[in-house]
């Protein structure tokens, strides 16, 4: 006898949606199979015919940027309201970041997460100083930890105020080259804005005492990631790196990812939903609309979304920051990000799916099935398969919500983006490794559910 079946589904994957039932034992997937062919269980959950998908993963989410760590994490119970069941986590491990020695500030972060969270998560570490290859090797042997953020913005400014390597070339060469010592395990992340361009522009545009934010695009323009993007892409087919670009929001970039495809190099797109959906002419107030890189145009949304279609964006993440602002904030002190675990699925099954953007499957592969493959969880994570962790959304696509703050679950965030947006399609039910987490609206999961997933490295 099993612990749980799950009948009357709708089971989605990248290729297909197939009318069969899920069994689970001690937390992970132990059958798939038509209803009748279950093993006999403890439990059954009848899913109302309702669409069955893998759960969430949502590789791009910073705690600890703007609140201590400890208070973040308390706001990553909204994710599992949202369907996510997996987080890709920044928390400012650096090799050498100022936090102390690596093992001491990774097993904090573990620890204080494995305390506190409702879902699972791996960490992706913080390149801010020179490192040595070894290092890299120990953290991936020891930690599970492949995958580095590299801020191209590190220059100038921002270097003497927040202290770190310069990120040159001369940097970024040395350090993907000791992540290429990891194989398809490592991962090197970049932030592409060429910050030497908009340190001479934005001033120019901040002395006009503009507040809007089609200012704050003009001021950090949607080339200087694209050219970030190319000298990146260059260093990292040098170095022979897999290379990840974050949040990219500008048609030419992709072109310029596509290009670095074609020439052999190991480059993936990632976008967030509010590149999508949001622009510089959204009603929004300006202080809530400030993000790095900035909100674009209508036209970038379009091409974002002819990219995901035909497959030069591969991965979607929140780029989640627990940010607290004031509608009275000045455009230009406020602080950039805004939150985004909640309403990650929920946006983009509303508008990708529900508009007729793509198909259901597309967004599986987008959300679960490549989300993992990139970052070296699957087939843990991104699938319901024999095998897998029991992570398992239920998704009622005709359910309408409006999205509002006052309705959300955040602890630390004082807005919602999308404040009075209509969404259709929500996940009823959250299940963490066989556990259900969220039902109904009901968060059941305890402080300590989450789990920390180490990546392997053979």
């Amino acid at each position: 006898m099993i612990d749980t079946a799950i009948k009357n589904c709708k089971v989605v994957s990248p290729t297909d949606i197939r009318d069969v039932g899920i069994g689970i034992d001690k937390g992970v997937v132990v059958a798939v199979d038509v209803d009748d062919n279950l093993p006999q269980a403890r439990e059954t959950i009848d899913a109302a015919g309702k669409h069955v998908l893998p759960g969430i993963i949502d590789v791009h989410v910073h705690c600890g940027l703007y609140h201590p760590y400890e208070e973040e994490i308390t706001d990553m119970s909204a994710a599992a309201y949202g369907g996510i069941t997996t987080i890709g986590c920044y928390v400012s491990l650096g090799v050498s970041s100022g936090n102390g020695p690596f093992a001491q500030t990774f097993q904090n972060r573990k620890s204080v997460w494995e305390k506190n969270a409702v879902v699972d998560a791996f960490f992706h570490g913080g390149m801010l100083t020179e490192c040595t290859a070894e290092d890299i090797m120990n953290n991936a042997r020891n930690y599970g930890v492949t995958s580095y953020k590299f801020m191209l913005t590190r220059k100038g400014t921002e270097v003497a105020a927040k202290g770190g390597q310069v990120a040159d070339d001369g940097f970024l060469l040395d350090n993907f080259s000791n992540i290429a010592r990891l194989g398809k395990a490592g991962l090197a992340i970049c932030h592409a804005e060429n910050i030497e361009v908009i340190s001479r522009i934005m001033p120019k545009i901040q002395r006009t005492g503009r507040q809007d934010l089609a200012a704050w695009a003009e001021a950090r323009p949607g080339y200087c990631e694209t050219l970030d993007v190319i000298r990146a892409s260059s260093i990292a087919k040098l170095a022979g790196c897999r290379i990840y670009f974050v949040h990219q929001h500008y048609p030419d970039s992709i072109r310029a990812i596509n290009r670095a495809k074609a020439d052999g190099i190991d480059v993936i797109a990632e976008t967030c939903p509010q590149y999508l959906v949001l622009n510089a002419q959204s009603d929004i107030p300006a202080p809530y609309g400030r993000i790095n890189p900035p909100l674009r145009d209508k036209a970038s949304n379009e091409g974002l979304w002819r990219g995901i279609i035909d497959g030069s964006i591969t991965c979607v993440g929140s780029d989640h920051c627990s940010v607290t602002k004031d509608r009275a904030q000045d455009l230009w002190t406020a602080p950039s990000g805004m939150p985004g675990v909640e309403t990650f699925f929920p946006i983009l099954l509303s508008e990708g799916v529900s508009k007729g953007r793509m198909g259901l499957q597309k967004l599986v592969e987008l959300l679960c099935y490549n989300n993992a493959r990139t970052f070296g969880i699957y087939p843990r994570k991104g699938t319901i398969s024999i095998g897998s962790d029991a992570d398992i959304i239920v998704v009622d696509l005709n359910k309408r919500v409006k999205l509002s703050h006052a309705d959300s679950h955040y602890s630390v965030s004082n807005y919602c983006p999308y404040e009075g947006w209509e969404v259709q399609g929500w996940p009823v039910l959250t299940m963490l490794r066989g556990n259900v987490i969220m039902k109904d609206g009901r968060l059941l999961a305890k402080p300590g559910t989450g789990k920390y997933i180490p990546r392997p490295f053979n």
